[in-house]
């Protein structure tokens, strides 16, 4: 498979991406082991077939300054395939390459655990995907709108912190998280409304658990958010919300926020 040629991510659906990587790497092989066997000895007879026809096509198309044809060594013909079919390892995912399932040391480029678990993209990758993103979402007259959970969206409490006189609003009380939730007014509008103009983050500096769950709070339809759902683990700076991890370009985001200190890190883009 190829993340380079024919990814799925463009943005408007990290999605989309996730759903391509469980299909292409999560699901279980039908075949049996000798049937599998098999077939990867048709794999490699298919490739050693098709480097004799280049080395055929290569023999008899390569001239000399004279205009003849001049004979080329095998292992040239040979570092000539191996560079046309060179892998850049666009990302990983627990160190295996996502397009060619080769085992890679690298830990740079960036962690997106929030669209597909231990997924790992590399720097030049992300930004290929920032830059079709941007075109993508432009060409609907959207930007990007990262968006922060409480105080902002709503407001959690411990049950034990709750007073008798607290009863009117949206309110959700969930038991197993022993926590009281009331959404800000006409929320739910906002977001139906702020859907035709962004496509929409969370980003909170809360527990995974908890941001998955107000999320579902907020958009109990799944249609404004999908996986684009990030919490304090997928941050590579703590205490920090910085972008990285947001598959936008900067230029394009803004940020909703009640918070003071992400205000300070990205002013320039904040409201």
């Amino acid at each position: 498979m190829s993340l380079i040629t024919d990814s799925p991510v463009h943005s408007s659906s990290s999605d989309d991406f996730a759903a391509f990587l469980d299909t292409e790497l999560g699901s279980p092989s039908d075949m049996s082991p000798e049937e599998e066997e098999e077939d990867d000895v048709n794999d490699y007879d298919s490739d050693l077939e098709r480097i004799k026809r280049h080395k055929v096509e290569v023999l008899e198309s390569v001239p000399d300054s004279d205009g003849s044809t001049s004979h080329v060594e095998p292992t040239q013909i040979l570092e000539m395939s191996v560079k046309k079919d060179v892998c850049m390892h666009p990302g990983d995912i627990r160190g295996m390459c996502i397009r060619c399932g080769q085992k890679i040391n690298d830990e740079s480029g960036v962690a997106f655990g929030y669209i597909h678990k231990d997924l790992r993209l590399a720097n030049d990758e992300v930004a290929r995907l920032r830059d079709k993103d941007l075109k993508h979402l432009l060409s609907h007259k959207k930007l990007y709108l990262v968006l922060d959970l409480d105080h902002t969206l709503l407001n959690s409490a411990r049950l034990l912190d709750i007073t008798p006189d607290v009863s009117k609003g949206s309110l959700f009380k969930l038991e197993y998280m022993r926590m009281l939730t009331k959404l800000r007014p006409f929320v739910r509008t906002f977001l139906k409304e702020a859907s035709n103009l962004f496509e929409m983050y969370i980003y909170t500096h809360g527990e995974r658990a908890y941001a998955l769950e107000m999320a579902k709070l907020l958009d109990p339809g799944n249609v404004y958010f999908n996986s684009r759902v990030i919490s304090q683990s997928d941050s590579t700076q703590r205490h920090q919300k910085r972008l990285d991890v947001v598959l936008g370009q900067e230029s394009a985001v803004l940020i909703l926020d009640d918070t003071e200190q992400v205000r300070k890190l990205v002013c320039s883009l904040s409201i």
